[in-house]
């Protein structure tokens, strides 16, 4: 079921051969609530720039209203007696007694347009919402490759409880065969009951583990089920001993080289960016802004498309603010103090990052060397109770010896698996602090 939706992601992996962890990581990074959200976040932020452009562009609306008005001012009963006058005194009617004109007038109806042509904020604005954008971005993409490391370690840490639990149910049988054989040998007198109760101890040592073992497959499949948002009991294919990634080999020095591609240095220059941003804000206050508008439409008591009633305006405008009691001023400070503090989380991210590659780093070392120890102890184990155990068949060895050699080979097989799978894991784990693999992620369709 796990291969039905990876077409969605792009996983640019080492040139090995993907294989099952990169599969389900694929999945996990689809599936995964926390991912979408990431994805949503950078949606939001992409629209904030889109807005952030549409300032530059015109406007264009609609402006109307119709009133009907009482009491109102009518400037007919002010100039109507004044033309009155004046045609008596020449004789003439060539001035109008009859203006009817109250004033609001009864509607006004304009279409608007508006352009500006110079205001700093809006260049400060758009700077900021870019940041905002590039910081979304890094975020989802510092979550994809942590959800990638993660997801594969938590099938790791499935695999080695599932080999865990495998080894001991292959070894309780003969532990319960050499409890048998020490209670027929105390029956026959050739042992004494020290024998019983050795064997007995390693068969409830051995019921310890395997619960143990069980519980912690049960947590892993859990965890690792969590990531790829399903199910906490789905089942989930097995990851053999021979689909362990193999683990990065390079020098400190080419790690930390790599690290350089790590998306939390991009999260910390778009923090920067969005400071500078808002400091051009505050600067921009201390200069004007000039916008261009035009108005077009029509005015009177009622409604008259003609000529005579058509107004049409066009208007520069200007705005300065020459003082607001130092509000400016404090802003801008504001913002220089938070760049300040942008700059130094930078230098506080390389160093953390540095830290991570070179713990990480040594970790792998550690792990492989301890991972070689652990095979020479196990060729050494199964060797010595090959010897023991065919000593023990030709009756030259005492069943406490071979019991001893039994377990020690048990204890190196566990350890073995143990180191195995922590190595792998270590190497993950290197892969996300150097930044190894180069993670990208396609919306889903």
């Amino acid at each position: 079921m796990f291969y039905a939706i990876v077409t969605t992601v792009t996983l640019a992996l080492p040139p090995q051969q993907p294989g099952p962890l990169d599969s389900i990581a694929r999945v996990a990074i689809v599936r995964n609530l926390g991912i979408r959200r990431a994805t949503l976040a950078q949606r939001e932020a992409e629209a904030g720039v889109t807005q952030a452009r549409g300032l530059f562009m015109p406007t264009l609306g609609v402006d109307a209203r119709y009133s009907e008005l009482s009491g109102g001012v009518n400037i007919g009963d002010l100039i109507n007696p004044a033309y009155a006058t004046l045609n008596q005194l020449t004789g003439h009617n060539a001035f109008p007694t009859n203006i009817d004109a109250t004033l609001p007038l009864g509607q006004e109806t304009r279409l608007r347009a508006t352009l500006p042509l110079f205001n700093g904020a809006l260049f400060a604005n758009l700077s900021g919402a870019r940041a905002i954008h590039t910081l979304r971005g890094a975020e989802r993409a510092a979550a994809v490759r942590r959800l990638d490391a993660d997801v594969r370690i938590a099938y790791l840490d499935l695999a080695r409880a599932t080999s865990a639990v495998a080894i001991l149910d292959e070894t309780a049988p003969v532990i319960a065969e050499n409890l048998r054989t020490a209670q027929r040998l105390v029956d026959a007198g050739t042992a004494t009951p020290d024998a019983v109760l050795r064997s007995r101890a390693a068969q409830a040592e051995v019921r310890q583990q395997h619960a143990d073992a069980v519980r912690l497959q049960g947590a892993a499949l859990g965890a690792l089920n969590l990531l790829l948002d399903q199910a906490p009991d789905a089942p989930v294919p097995a990851l053999g001993d021979d689909n362990l990634p193999p683990v990065p080999a390079l020098s400190l020095a080419d790690a930390l080289a790599a690290s350089g591609r790590r998306e939390e240095r991009e999260m910390a220059r778009a923090a920067v960016d969005g400071a500078r941003a808002r400091g051009s804000a505050a600067a921009s206050a201390f200069l004007p802004s000039v916008a261009l508008a035009a108005d077009y439409g029509v005015q009177g008591n009622r409604y008259q498309f003609d000529k005579d009633h058509d107004v049409a305006i066009a208007s520069v405008v200007l705005s300065w603010n020459l003082f607001n009691g130092g509000q400016d001023a404090g802003r801008r400070e504001s913002a220089s103090a938070s760049l300040q503090a942008a700059d130094l989380q930078a230098a506080e991210i390389d160093r953390r990052i540095a830290l991570d590659v070179r713990t990480s780093w040594d970790a792998v070392q550690v792990a492989r060397e301890v991972t070689a120890a652990a095979a020479a102890r196990l060729d050494a184990a199964r060797s010595a109770y090959s010897l023991v155990d065919r000593r023990f068949a030709e009756g030259l060895a005492a069943h406490l010896e071979w019991a001893d050699a039994r377990a020690q080979f048990t204890a190196a097989r566990l350890n073995l698996v143990m180191t195995r799978f922590q190595l792998a894991a270590r190497g993950v784990e290197l892969e996300r602090a150097a930044a190894l693999r180069a993670l990208t992620r396609e919306e889903p369709r």
